[in-house]
Order: C-alpha cells, then sequence, then structure tokens
C-alpha cells in the first residue's frame, strides 16, 4: 500500500498539474528547509534509470483517454565526477519508446543547497556537442575535458526541490525560464514540476507562447511517470537448428546480457539461429482487478510474422531477485544486479 507521505506529495503534484485532485489522508504538510540530510536522500534517489512503460502499458485501466497517453520515456541519470561543474554532477540521458537509438535530451545537471531558497537548486548545463557524449553513464571517459564554457545554462530556468513528507517536489520559478524562438520570433516560456521519491519520478515539462498558444508538453496535463529500473544480467542458451538437444555442440550461451525490468526488449543475435532471441523483463504493478503484481519474463523470436508478441513467459514475486524459464529449444536465466 502507497505510503501516506508519497499519496500527498502524488497529490500535490497532481493538483499542480491541472488534473482532478485525489482525496489525500490529511492536510499537505508545508515544505520545510531542505538539510543535508535531505540532500543525501535526494541524490541517491535521483541517481538511477527510470522507465514509464508501465504508465503507456496501463494507459486503458488508469483512465487516460488515448489521445492524451504521455510518451513513452526512458530517463538516465548517472553521478559522475566533472569538478568544474560542481561536487553534486550527473550526466543525464533520455530516450523515446524504448528505443536507446531515440535520444531526445543530454544534459549535465548540478545540484546545490540553496539557503535563500531553503530548496535544492538545479542547474541545466546544455552541451555544445552531444554526440561523442551518447553513452557517458556507461564510459565516463567521454566527459574528460567537458567544461562550463562548453555548455550553456538557460538563465531563470533553475529547479527548486523541496521536501514534502517521504517525497520531494520541483519546480521553476513562474515564468522565469524562456527564451526567443528563431522561427516563430516569439517568447517561449517553460515551465516545469516533477516529482521523485524512492521508487518513481514525475515529469511535467511544457512550454507555451508569449500569446498562451500551446508549444509542446501534454494537452491534458498528465505528467510522464517513470519508475526507477532494476538491472538483471541474463544469460540465454539456444539450440541450434537441425540437430538434437543432446548432440555435443547442440546449444550456443551467451551470458551477461543486460535487461532491465521496465518492458524494454533486448535482442540477442545467437549462433544457433538466423534471427535474434528477444527478453524482457517487466514489473507490472496492476491499477485494478483480481491480477497480482509480479515479474516477468518474455521470450521474442524476431523470425516470427509478429516479433513484439512474446512467444512464451515465466512470472515470480514481483521482489524476487531471479527469473528462468526452459522451452526446450532455448533456455534463459536473469539475476539482478547488486
Amino acid at each position: 500500500m502507497m505510503q501516506a507521505g508519497r499519496m500527498i506529495a502524488m497529490a500535490a503534484l497532481i493538483g499542480s498539474c491541472g488534473l482532478a485532485l485525489a482525496e489525500a489522508p490529511r492536510e499537505l504538510a508545508p515544505p520545510r528547509a531542505v538539510q543535508e540530510k535531505d540532500f543525501r536522500t535526494f541524490l541517491s534517489w535521483f541517481e538511477g534509470e527510470f522507465d514509464s512503460g508501465e504508465q503507456v502499458a496501463f494507459a486503458d485501466e488508469l483512465g487516460i483517454p488515448r489521445d492524451a497517453v504521455p510518451e513513452r520515456i526512458h530517463s538516465i541519470f548517472k553521478r559522475v565526477e566533472l569538478p568544474a561543474f560542481g561536487p553534486h554532477v550527473f550526466y543525464v540521458e533520455q530516450y523515446l519508446d524504448g528505443d536507446p537509438t531515440r535520444i531526445y535530451r543530454q544534459r549535465l545537471y548540478s545540484f546545490s543547497l540553496d539557503e535563500r531558497e531553503q530548496a535544492i537548486k538545479l542547474v541545466i548545463h546544455i552541451p555544445g556537442e552531444t554526440k561523442a557524449l551518447v553513452g557517458a553513464h556507461r564510459d565516463a571517459s567521454k566527459l574528460h575535458g567537458l567544461t562550463p564554457a562548453a555548455t550553456r545554462s538557460p538563465p531563470g530556468c533553475e529547479v527548486y526541490w523541496r521536501r514534502r513528507g517521504d517525497a520531494f517536489l520541483g519546480d521553476m520559478k513562474p515564468g522565469a525560464c524562456s527564451f526567443k524562438s528563431e522561427r516563430s520570433g516569439k517568447t517561449i516560456v517553460v515551465s516545469d514540476d516533477l516529482y521523485l521519491d524512492d521508487d518513481e519520478v514525475w515529469i511535467y515539462d511544457r512550454a507555451v507562447d508569449s500569446e498562451g498558444g500551446y508549444v509542446y508538453g501534454n494537452k491534458a496535463g498528465i505528467p510522464n511517470k517513470l519508475r526507477k529500473v532494476r538491472y538483471f544480467s541474463c544469460w540465454l542458451s539456444v539450440k541450434r537448428e537441425g540437430m538434437a538437444e543432446d548432440a555435443q555442440g547442440a546449444w550456443t550461451f551467451d551470458r551477461d546480457i543486460a535487461v532491465h525490468d521496465g518492458g524494454e526488449l533486448v535482442w540477442v543475435k545467437t549462433e544457433a539461429r538466423s534471427t535474434p532471441v528477444g527478453l524482457k523483463i517487466r514489473r507490472p504493478v496492476w491499477p485494478s482487478g483480481p491480477n497480482q503484481d509480479s515479474l516477468v519474463l518474455y521470450v521474442h523470436d524476431e523470425g516470427l510474422e509478429q516479433p513484439e508478441r512474446a512467444v512464451s513467459y515465466s512470472w515470480a514475486d514481483p521482489g524476487a531477485k531471479r527469473l528462468g524459464l526452459n522451452l526446450r529449444w532455448m533456455q534463459a536465466s536473469c539475476s539482478q544486479r547488486p
């Protein structure tokens, strides 16, 4: 069951995003000054990878109209050592539709305690060149030599995070983040409301022009709701086509396949088959109905007419740290990484 503090903070964000405000179990506590301990908690919660695949998958159950379903996004927030930007710096990479090649945003975020605002201050640094930085969360050497002079930080676009119970809410100062559009010549005003707890981050960024006209953002005011993913290390063994199960050399073996539980399909090209085999792990939390929350391992075959449809799957308790299955022509096992 959701903790009271999380329910309250979520209700507050929902209200700020223009949605119907769910009834909170008690009055929303006022924000309090952020202390060093809160700052450490914030940084530990913020680091990781988050995916909104479950929000998209359960859009109907959540009552989201088909034309208002938020895009599926995956956000990577990786802490890096770049002293020139400050002591608390994160590399940010975000992509769409569960496809790591569809990157739409790369940033550096630097955090500090702001005594005047009694908040955690986030400064956004936009690199001038981003192509060479792709994958810097896995290879930090790609960031070597990067300095603030090679980035820009739009004035007024700082985000201020404040503690609210068991969560943090972030926002920009109203009307402060703006720029002039080269295409239309109009002033574009950007707003952002965010929510963070130990398992989720909600993002509701949007923009309007100087006349209040829509520029971007979810028109229904629905934030992207991303859940922190867990990574698993998998091995996959596939039987060579046309060979008996017990024949010598009949099985190939691939190991250290990284798969997270956000529902992203990972294709593995093996020596056993002409087409790749896919692995996917999901951790569905059902909004309603009799189905139990679970952790599910799916197998896909790219050689089929509908490769996006799973050939088979197995499931376990949502907190399980190991999953496996055996379909006679393939075997797989996935163990949660530390």
